[in-house]
């Protein structure tokens, strides 16, 4: 977590160049990318000092459901949905933690994620449209009728 300064906004997480979960997966295979996984749940785990945390095998389950559910994340998506759990961005944790609420999180941030790329990408597109070229001809013949009915409705 050395860089984990640089992840701030969903929209750093995203244009930061690092792997997804599933590039890692293909590449590293099932065993690694879960393992990873459970590096990341079990840091959570530990740094909230909670009274009743994850349990091994709901951390290997959540990891599991993880790389399945959400391979497209990135490494620096789990950056800052770990940065947002442990700040208590998704609410009180009331001393224990559970796969629904672990998964819930992931959805939650996932959900948020795709919002923000929905919108950038219509922003986009709206941008590129709005720099089409100006067909001049076109626009000048319409100016001209609607002056021209203009004129005749006085």
């Amino acid at each position: 977590m050395s860089h984990a300064y640089k992840v701030i906004k969903i929209e750093d997480a995203m244009n930061i160049n690092a792997p997804s979960l599933g590039a890692i997966r293909r590449d590293k295979g099932d065993n690694f990318s879960k393992g990873l996984v459970m590096v990341w749940l079990i840091y959570i785990n530990d740094i909230l000092n909670l009274n009743k945390p994850l349990t091994e095998d709901q951390i290997e389950w959540c990891a599991t459901q993880i790389i399945n559910d959400f391979a497209y994340l990135k490494i620096t998506d789990l950056t800052l949905l770990t940065k947002r759990i442990i700040s208590g961005k998704y609410g009180e944790f009331f001393e224990a933690l559970n796969s629904a609420k672990m998964l819930r999180f992931f959805s939650e941030y996932a959900e948020e994620r795709f919002e923000l790329a929905e919108n950038n990408s219509l922003r986009a597109h709206k941008d590129q449209a709005s720099e089409e070229t100006f067909n001049y001809s076109q626009n000048i013949e319409r100016i001209w009728k609607g002056a021209k009915g203009f004129n005749s409705n006085k």
